[in-house]
């Protein structure tokens, strides 16, 4: 392991994991785990059909879900496994930011779609006439975002897998800073929880980074929790003009405080070079798309005046969230669940043909506005 100050401490990745046996903790939890409390649903851990386990990474969160026996591998299985256990992979999101569905065949996007729920929590469903909204909602946005040029146009709709499935763009030099999903809206398009899939896995890298934000906050210094937690984001549009929405920079999650971060425009060239320090990857480029933001300012909920984050502070946040942060080396089929709020992501380099499917799995309710924020002491 390396232990080299200003990168993880290790960098095994969760494909590493042996699916096939359970892991167990023992002795003292390290890194990112002390910032909260684990939860292992009693139904999930006594099935006779799945092992739940843990990312090997040092600062793994992930929990590792995978078949132990050739019946639990078909979608039909997964699909009727995750409508019986929605509520407990809800809590398992809640409180890990992240689950790793691997070893089901799940091969092809239309199948990605067929298995996953719209709606996850059987108190929060709403009607099927929300899921046709939603899906209307994200195509129109999408279509408006990719005239503007403002995202990747290697990156597309899929309407014939369901209408909700965005094929993502292949992997090259530039990589995505840290973000939440749709993160400039209050709502995030209802996007509370996130779902990536594996349909073809690249020839070299090609991850995607998650990042504990929670964990990241804990390691902060002092001053930056102090301005965070006193401030929310105020994006500038491609135009230059200030959206509408303010995000508060932090709230709490299972009553830990997590990051809100959307590191693209001015945010994303500090993301990529702590990255290249940070994983060591000197060729890293910053995402050129802007996915709708150019710059921000920090508007102090109090005063209601509005500040720059200056180049140090940016670099410090970046550095918190990537050394709070695992890789996900892909295998077909992956299918990598997240909690929109806890949990930030973003795309790594590397070469070859990469075919990853996303879509949301929504809260009608969600605003994010709702989520307490940290009470200053």
């Amino acid at each position: 392991q390396n232990t080299r100050i200003g990168r993880p401490t290790s960098t095994r990745t969760i494909r590493e994991r042996n699916i096939n046996l359970p892991r167990q903790r023992n002795g003292p939890i390290k890194s990112s785990i002390d910032s909260r409390t684990f939860i292992t649903p009693p139904q999930i851990q006594a099935s006779n059909h799945v092992d739940l386990g843990y990312s090997p990474h040092q600062n793994g969160f992930a929990r590792v879900i995978s078949p132990r026996h050739p019946g639990a591998q078909t979608k039909d299985f997964l699909k009727d496994f995750l409508e019986r256990h929605e509520d407990d992979l809800r809590d398992l999101l809640v409180h890990h930011g992240a689950v790793l569905l691997r070893g089901f065949k799940i091969y092809r996007a239309e199948d990605f779609n067929w298995v996953l729920p719209m709606q996850l929590g059987s108190d929060m469903k709403k009607g099927w006439v929300y899921d046709v909204i939603y899906k209307t909602i994200i195509a129109s946005v999408f279509t408006f975002f990719k005239d503007l040029g403002n995202i990747d146009p290697k990156r597309n709709m899929n309407l014939g897998a369901g209408g909700r499935i965005q094929v993502l763009a292949p992997a090259s030099d530039c990589i995505q800073g840290p973000h939440q999903e749709s993160l400039t809206l209050a709502t995030r398009l209802s996007q509370r929880y996130v779902a990536f899939h594996c349909e073809t896995e690249p020839r070299h890298r090609g991850e995607t980074a998650i990042f504990d934000t929670r964990a990241a906050y804990d390691s902060l210094d002092d001053d930056l929790k102090e301005l965070l937690n006193t401030h929310s984001w105020r994006f500038r549009d491609t135009n230059g003009k200030f959206t509408n929405d303010l995000i508060p920079c932090v709230v709490e999650v299972t009553g830990k405080p997590a990051i809100q971060i959307y590191a693209f425009g001015e945010m994303g060239k500090s993301a990529a070079k702590v990255a290249r320090e940070v994983l060591e990857r000197d060729n890293l480029q910053p995402d050129p798309y802007l996915y709708g933001v150019t710059s921000f300012m920090l508007r102090n909920r109090e005063t209601g005046e509005d500040r720059e984050m200056d180049l140090d502070e940016r670099e410090r946040l970046m550095r918190a969230l990537y050394q709070n942060s695992e890789l996900c080396k892909w295998e077909e089929g992956d299918i990598l669940l997240l909690d929109n709020v806890s949990c930030a992501h973003g795309r790594m380099d590397g070469k070859g043909e990469r075919k990853i499917n996303f879509c949301g799995i929504c809260d009608y309710l969600f605003d994010i506005n709702n989520f307490p924020l940290v009470e200053r002491k």
